[in-house]
């Protein structure tokens, strides 16, 4: 009798366990999802993306007739050459560029690697339908593609809508020149071909909020400006895993996830959420291999993947909220108040 009235509350305590672990994941979709994420793109129709590849009219040329070579593509490649091309100056500094050996060697891998741009290019092109379903009266950027010498800081620039792709900065993260420059490995992880949608149109966003006047001055503030940027991410890429959108490993992801709690208590107990402190608020959202307050082990920017979670919740309740008014018109302590964020 007493065995049998143990094993009974174990055999229920066992059957809950396994009913809450197959529970808490879709929970936890459940709050990812919403219905911004599924926009329905069926009608959307748009341009195919064309990338205009400068780096292959570049060179091409011979650099001993470059004017003549260059001079029937300076309206198509205006961007890039402006009136410079016809100056000496502006024909030396081109000269000196496309005969450097270093560039001549970084040229030919991304040749070798980026001969054909064509999935990129649909990508693109889902990407942007996306865009046109949220953003219906912004025009749609240009695309243009260039060996940028290895420039990491900015592997893609948006500048006057027009969207400028560094394909020298995708060629993998074991490249082996990026150490070479001196790219820090953890930033590495950002430079394969999978990345490079992201890439643009993390671009894109920071312009567009950039645009809304609305510069972030507390930890709150950053933490909800870097959310918005990751929401817009997740709009335009519904299909693309997370790690991808905010340059984690997927170790890194998992560890995101499960300390979120624990992230978020941390930032309470230590009053954190309306601190100017800069250096404070750099070492939860600034590029790093891991957020150092909590350890050697942890993902990196967890006040962006907090700040990620909360704009999630507050749009998953906010379903009439659009993107533009998520931009524009809400400010950080609105967006966390009525997430109701509770990690």
């Amino acid at each position: 009798m007493n065995n049998s009235r143990i094993s009974i509350p174990k055999i229920l305590i066992k059957h809950t366990f396994l009913i809450f672990v197959i529970i808490l994941p879709l929970f936890f979709q459940g709050c990812k999802s919403s219905p911004h994420w599924q926009a329905d793109i069926s009608s959307v129709n748009i341009p195919d993306v064309e990338i205009r590849r400068y780096e292959q009219l570049l060179f091409s040329v011979n650099p001993f007739t470059m004017l003549e070579d260059i001079e029937p593509y300076a309206d198509e490649f205006s961007f890039f050459l402006g009136e410079a091309i016809y100056t000496e100056a502006g024909q030396a500094q081109l000269y000196d560029y496309i005969t450097d050996p270093f560039v001549q060697e970084i040229w030919e891998d991304t040749n070798e690697s980026w001969e054909d741009v064509s999935d990129l290019e649909k990508d693109l092109t889902l990407a942007l339908r996306y865009f046109r379903y949220h953003f219906p009266s912004r025009e749609l950027p240009t695309f243009y593609s260039y060996v940028s010498g290895l420039d990491y800081e900015q592997p893609v620039k948006y500048v006057d809508n027009n969207v400028i792709i560094g394909l020298d900065m995708f060629l993998g993260a074991g490249y082996q020149n990026y150490e070479r420059v001196g790219v820090p490995a953890f930033k590495r992880i950002r430079f394969n071909k999978d990345a490079v949608p992201v890439e643009v149109f993390l671009a894109i966003a920071e312009d567009m909020i950039v645009r809304a006047k609305s510069m972030p001055e507390t930890f709150l503030d950053f933490m909800v400006h870097e959310g918005k940027i990751l929401y817009f991410i997740d709009c335009m890429l519904p299909r693309m895993d997370d790690s991808l959108k905010i340059s984690y490993t997927t170790q890194q992801l998992d560890w995101a996830v499960r300390n979120q709690g624990q992230a978020w208590a941390f930032y309470l107990d230590n009053d954190m959420l309306y601190s100017t402190d800069r250096q404070l608020i750099q070492k939860f959202t600034g590029a790093a291999p891991f957020t150092a307050p909590f350890s050697r082990g942890s993902a990196p920017r967890m006040g962006s993947f907090t700040g990620w979670q909360i704009v999630r919740e507050y749009m998953r309740r906010n379903p009439d909220v659009t993107l533009t008014q998520l931009f524009y018109d809400v400010n950080a302590r609105e967006v966390l108040r009525e997430s109701r964020y509770r990690p």
